[in-house]
């Protein structure tokens, strides 16, 4: 796959600790990247300067091989999409949609066309004629989506959409993205704080702290190998243990209990959680550790139960 963006030294400070310094990122054709991190590690720094919303400080942002760092937004070719819908409620869906095609002078008969193509994509055909306030929070997105991709951008730009919407709708508009992405051959930029949103989405990860990115890479090398310990924190559960003098750490999903008459541990807590149980152990100096387990597994062990932990796979991070 080609390169379609290209980050080399961006840099945009706000204060002296607050912004982004010398960020080199590269995105490919038709890929999602989710930059992931906590509230003021500059996610959202980054996307707006791509989208021309910040004026940078120093450095290139290449979008199809051109130098774009210089242009206003209306003038890159990147669209898009707020956390807060953006929709104008004075105007129907039909109009919201077309105000971006009529700027570009396109015909009567080519906007109509390209507006049902886009509403058809993100399966809200039919509402042209409504106004925002008549629909639920999951359609206003995906009329935001629908009326960023009617310009034909060759990138979209995703900030936290989803974070509005509540759990299970959320969940169903991160399939509808994927779809999406995948139907139109899309290359998107999406900023969220939701690790699990970033993992389930995602073709690639940037985990961000304090203006610098972390660790990059695909979902299951950052959950595997997180490189530093803020990544193994911020990243699924995580137990940080010590053992023998060494410090380390292990996935819930990594420890096998055993039945142990005077183990080192005693079960605190078992609680179900659907497809798996967590269970809740605790040594002798109060230390607890968490472990996930298969259901049929669980049904052997109960709260008090003396046992032992067999650590499947630990890492070790530097103090």
């Amino acid at each position: 796959m080609s390169e379609k963006l290209v980050i080399k030294g961006l840099t945009k400070k706000f204060s002296k600790t607050d912004g982004v310094e010398n960020i080199n990122l590269t995105v490919k054709e038709r890929e999602l990247l989710t930059l992931l991190g906590p509230s003021g590690c500059g996610k959202t720094t980054i996307l707006r300067a791509i989208g021309g919303f910040h004026k940078i400080d120093s450095g290139k942002i290449l979008l199809d091989g051109k130098e774009i760092q210089n242009l206003p937004p209306e003038k890159r070719p990147t669209g898009m999409v707020f956390q807060s819908y953006n929709l104008w409620p004075h105007m129907t869906v039909y109009e919201n949609m077309a105000f971006g095609l009529q700027i570009r002078k396109h015909s009567k008969a080519q906007m109509k066309e390209e507006i049902n193509e886009m509403l058809k994509l993100v399966r809200m055909d039919g509402s042209e004629k409504k106004y925002p306030g008549q629909l639920s929070g999951g359609q206003q997105q995906r009329i935001a989506i629908a009326r960023a991709l009617v310009l034909k951008p060759s990138l979209l730009l995703l900030d936290e959409p989803f974070s509005a919407l509540d759990a299970k709708i959320r969940g169903q508009m991160r399939e509808e993205l994927k779809r999406i992405q995948r139907e139109a051959g899309l290359t998107v930029i999406f900023v969220t704080h939701d690790q699990e949103e970033a993992m389930a989405i995602s073709d690639t990860i940037a985990v961000m702290r304090r203006g610098y990115m972390e660790q990059i890479g695909k979902p299951e090398e950052i959950y595997d190998n997180p490189k530093t310990r803020f990544v193994a924190e911020f990243i699924g559960e995580m137990n940080f243990l010590e053992e023998g003098g060494t410090s380390f750490a292990v996935r819930p999903e990594d420890i096998t209990l055993i039945k142990q008459e005077n183990g080192p541990y005693r079960i605190l807590q078992m609680m179900s959680l659907g497809h798996y149980t967590q269970a809740i152990v605790v040594d002798n100096k109060g230390n607890e550790v968490k472990v996930f387990m298969e259901k049929d597994e669980a049904r052997l062990f109960a709260a008090d139960d003396c046992v032992a932990c067999r650590f499947d796979r630990k890492q070790v991070f530097a103090a």
